[in-house]
């Protein structure tokens, strides 16, 4: 149960504490499930992946802190129907139309765990109608998010390290995901004493450190920072699609390897938070886009 002076911690706690799945049989959960979605099917209240629980956390976070912001410390009172749908038009404003569909199924599994933790007053079937609402006020959900990772980044890598002058680079946007302006320019660069990256003035001026290198990729970097090794954009994409193409593999952009990166460090248990902070997005849902279209 929640209590109704819980704070916005304990609340978002209790959330994820109640709604943990991991491990568990998401089909002995439907089968004690009485919870029905929108298909009229039985549904699991719980996350049973690492990815749906990442979501859960970050959306429910944003929904109670929300809820603070605007209406004071004492959330519970005044998690209902209508916050949810403020905190929707909310993040329409920042968000893309097609990640809403994400945030409406996520609320929609909050609701019910609300529910079941005594807290009665939302609707799943009131917050996904929403969906209706909003289709109907010109807002386009659906999702447009392409998944742009490589099928065997590590041929490209190979590829470039043995036809290129440009082998470090790609071996910095697979290995730590590195933004390829970032990878290029190695005066922008520092390397700590961990073998992580502090990376300067990147994608709208912001400074970020990343996870650390492999300690031979570390060595070579040292001397690229030392020589202020810098490579021109436009030849380094060519090489990169020649060799991408090279590999029998479908072109799928410059960022692809840092999809690749994105995605293998979520699928290693990585919360959503840190690898926002270690690829320098400055918002959780900037990275939520590399994983949603896994």
């Amino acid at each position: 149960m929640i209590h109704k002076r819980a704070s916005a911690n304990a609340v978002i706690n209790k959330i994820m504490s109640h709604s943990k799945g991991i491990g568990e049989s998401k089909t002995e959960a439907k089968n004690r499930s009485i919870v029905f979605g929108q298909n009229k099917q039985v549904i699991s209240t719980k996350n049973h992946s690492l990815k749906s629980t990442a979501n859960m956390r970050t959306i429910t976070s944003q929904y109670i802190n929300f809820v603070k912001e605007h209406y004071g410390n004492r959330v519970v009172g005044y998690l209902n129907n209508e916050t949810m749908k403020e905190f929707i038009n909310h993040k329409l404003q920042t968000t893309s139309q097609g990640t809403i569909n994400t945030y409406i199924s996520v609320l929609a599994k909050v609701s019910d765990n609300l529910n079941q933790l005594g807290v009665n007053t939302t609707s799943r079937s009131e917050i996904t109608s929403y969906r209706s609402e909003l289709r109907a006020n010109g807002n386009n959900l659906q999702k447009n998010h392409i998944n742009r990772a490589n099928e065997d980044p590590r041929a490209i890598v190979r590829a470039m390290e043995e036809n290129t002058p440009y082998g470090l680079s790609t071996s910095l946007m697979l290995e730590v995901g590195l933004r390829a302006d970032d990878a290029l320019n190695f005066s922008k660069l520092t390397l700590n004493a961990d073998n992580s990256l502090y990376v300067e003035q990147s994608k709208n001026g912001l400074n970020y450190t990343t996870a650390p290198l492999s300690d031979e990729t570390a060595q070579r970097v040292a001397g690229a920072i030392s020589n202020q090794i810098s490579i021109n954009y436009g030849e380094y994409r060519v090489a990169l699609k020649e060799a991408v193409e090279a590999t029998g593999q479908e072109w799928k952009g410059v960022h692809s390897l840092r999809y690749d990166a994105i995605q293998k460090q979520y699928s290693n248990g990585m919360s959503l938070a840190n690898i926002a902070l270690l690829s320098g997005h400055s918002r959780e849902e900037i990275s939520l886009h590399y994983i949603e279209c896994i």
